[in-house]
């Protein structure tokens, strides 16, 4: 074989395997010889199977190889499967980006500009599946900015529940991002304005006890000026009639190092006023020079959650500065009283009022509360449609009072225990298709008169082995008869007690000597 011959199989598309089967050889040997002579196979290759021949219109929009094949290579060199990575430009948008052959021709990759545009074309062409936001929340009109993930989209074109970022702005001027989904769904607010309450459910929940407890008046998220700067020092609770300035210190806002240190430094600062924190044993004291053993309290219990462990410890402050304030014991009424009214200035401070609420989407189970457990005060309107909360109802048919979850009641759908007993003690009791005692005995249901237990209920609707008193017509004396349907079930040809004897007498008269009984016939 000469090197023509080579230079011309390998032209045709042979692969140097297939070369050395014709000649007897390995496919290793001809790869050799080709590489003595200076022979690329694969460019030889590309001649007849390259990115030129099967894929033109590709070829037509390559610039230049970056890696995996020599840069001097052109489409006509390279395999369409090749592994080569290859600068392109977009004949539409002009737009140069790099990937391999084989992406542009096993998977049919394209420009990416124009492929981010026709994606953006098809959302542009998509229908809302939910309202804009002017119509879903209209209060939100004031403070709509822009749509950052869709600037072609204004106030009334984008929809309340996608995840289009949006820039807001607050009535205080403060601007911040979030989705139009958050800000409909979830009711959220501005951060700056939030962070600048700095409160929390706990020392509301905590301000609504001690008060209970003493009669005082308690401030929550309280401010006093700072004597080293011209700013305000944020308090949690301010009780203003004792002077008296509390910090609750849970460990899960007051762990960290860079909180000690803050802590401690507030702590120095009001060293000479009546301030104390109250702290988790875990968290242990807050070392500082100027301060007090006593204005470091622990709380007596290890449950952080709880909040009447925190209001037990602001009150032992308050019985130490002012022993004449009287502190009466709380019923687990009164407690659940106060928890609710901090519930209830808690959420009317971080959020609108609630959007969907049992009231709005189930009315017909709202109607039935009473109240809601360990949180009097609270109605249909302000629990979630499928919450946790144990409710105390009322049953509008029979009167009947129960405590359930709420979600038991929506979700899961159950109603009066009393009123379903009733209705599976009726449905238990209605026979099967082809099981009444109608269709066991048709001949004595024509001497069915009335259900004396349940009027209006025949025997077509009656088990054969009910116990429903009903008056019949007796099939032997024609007389009325008061019998169940199991008593006429087991002895279908008996009748009534009246005509009995004579029944039983006549047939001792009729039976012959040495024969069996008759049986009596109905009719």
């Amino acid at each position: 074989m000469t090197r023509d011959a080579l230079e011309e199989l390998l032209a045709g598309g042979l692969t140097p395997d297939r070369i050395g089967e014709l000649y007897a050889r390995s496919g290793s040997l001809v790869r050799l010889v080709a590489r003595r002579w200076g022979l690329d196979c694969r460019a030889l290759r590309a001649r007849s199977l390259g990115l030129s021949i099967t894929d033109p219109d590709i070829a037509a929009q390559f610039v230049r190889v970056v890696d995996g094949a020599p840069l001097s290579h052109l489409p006509a060199d390279l395999m369409s499967g090749s592994g080569a990575r290859c600068r392109w430009r977009c004949p539409d948008c002009a737009e140069e980006w790099v990937t391999s052959v084989a992406n542009r021709t096993k998977r049919k990759s394209g420009c990416p500009a124009c492929a981010r545009e026709r994606g953006l074309a098809l959302a542009r062409s998509r229908v809302a599946k939910s309202s804009p936001l002017s119509v879903a929340r209209p209060g939100l009109v004031a403070e709509f900015v822009t749509n950052l993930s869709r600037p072609d989209r204004g106030l009334e074109s984008t929809p309340s529940g996608s995840h289009d970022r949006v820039r807001w702005r607050c009535r205080r001027g403060h601007e911040w991002e979030t989705t139009a989904r958050q800000r409909v769904r979830h009711a959220t607010q501005c951060p700056t304005c939030l962070a600048g309450l700095w409160t929390s459910r706990l020392e509301f929940q905590v301000a609504e006890l001690v008060q209970a407890s003493t009669g005082v008046t308690v401030s929550v998220g309280a401010r006093v000026r700072r004597t080293d700067r011209a700013a305000d020092e944020h308090i949690d609770l301010l009780i203003d009639s004792l002077d008296l300035l509390i910090d609750l210190d849970p460990s899960r806002w007051h762990s960290s190092h860079e909180s000690v240190e803050r802590d401690t430094r507030k702590l120095e600062r009001l060293a000479g006023r009546q301030y104390v924190r109250v702290r988790p044993r875990t968290l242990g004291l807050l070392r500082s020079g100027r301060a007090t053993v006593e204005q470091q309290i622990f709380l007596s219990t290890d449950d952080e959650h709880d909040p009447w462990s925190w209001s037990l410890a602001v009150l032992q402050v308050v019985a130490a500065i002012s022993p004449s304030t009287r502190i009466q014991d709380l019923t687990p009424l009164a407690e659940d009283a106060a928890l609710a009214r901090a519930d209830r200035r808690w959420r009317a401070l971080r959020t609108d009022p609630r959007r969907r609420s049992l009231r709005s989407e189930h009315p017909l189970v709202a109607d039935q509360l009473v109240e809601v457990v360990g949180r009097p005060g609270l109605t249909a309107a302000d629990l979630t449609p499928a919450g946790e909360d144990r409710v105390l109802w009322m049953c509008p048919e029979c009167g009947h009072r129960w405590e359930a979850r709420v979600a038991n009641r929506t979700l899961l759908g159950t109603g009066c225990p009393p009123c379903s007993y009733r209705r599976g003690a009726a449905r238990s009791a209605r026979p099967r298709p082809g099981r009444s005692f109608a269709d066991r005995h048709p001949l004595l249901a024509g001497y069915f008169v009335d259900n004396v237990t349940h009027p209006g209920v025949g025997p077509g609707q009656l088990k054969p082995n009910s116990i429903d008193r009903c008056s019949w017509t007796c099939p032997h004396c024609k007389g009325p008869w008061i019998a169940t349907p199991h008593a006429l079930n087991q002895r279908p040809r008996g009748g009534c007690r009246g005509c009995s004897s004579t029944r039983m007498a006549s047939s001792r008269r009729q039976r012959p000597s040495g024969s069996g009984a008759v049986q009596p016939t109905i009719g």
